[in-house]
């Protein structure tokens, strides 16, 4: 089916309900949705959608970082952590890692891993602070200007 814009869409439904979208637009509005419903403190409601786009776009790191936000905040931290895991394996943007490693700590301490979700959260807090202080640092480099 081409939809108005001319783009070719088809949403299919299998008997075992798993749905399949192959149009961007689909998936984006699904995003949108989900990101609305928890918004809304309705996090069930997002979880639900996001999953069903997840089943086809299992390598897009910003819809997984989305998904491991909503279990997360459903409590979920047991079903956060092999998403986590895949963001681990996929996401090779270094300004992700510190974010990860708090999402994580938090799963952890869901999951009832404690000690393990300490020892994230101690390590999340000591990149944290030298963040902080590289960025202070360079930020007084820049305002030591020649008279």
């Amino acid at each position: 089916m081409v939809n108005s814009d001319g783009v070719q869409s088809t949403t299919e439904v299998s008997k075992a309900g798993n749905v399949s979208l192959s149009s961007g637009q689909e998936r984006d509005l699904l995003c949108a949705l989900s990101y609305l419903h928890l918004a809304c403190g309705q996090r069930a409601q997002s979880v639900a959608l996001l999953r069903l786009i997840v089943r086809n776009n299992s390598r897009d790191v910003d819809l997984l970082r989305i998904l491991a936000y909503a279990l997360i905040s459903e409590g979920l931290g047991d079903e956060a952590l092999p998403i986590l895991d895949r963001l681990d394996t996929l996401d090779d943007d270094p300004s992700s890692r510190i974010p990860l490693m708090l999402l994580r700590s938090h799963a952890l301490r869901q999951a009832g891993r404690m000690d393990e979700a300490r020892a994230v959260f101690q390590n999340y807090v000591s990149l944290r602070a030298g963040t902080v202080l590289n960025d202070q640092q360079s930020e007084g480099l820049h305002d030591q200007r020649p008279a």
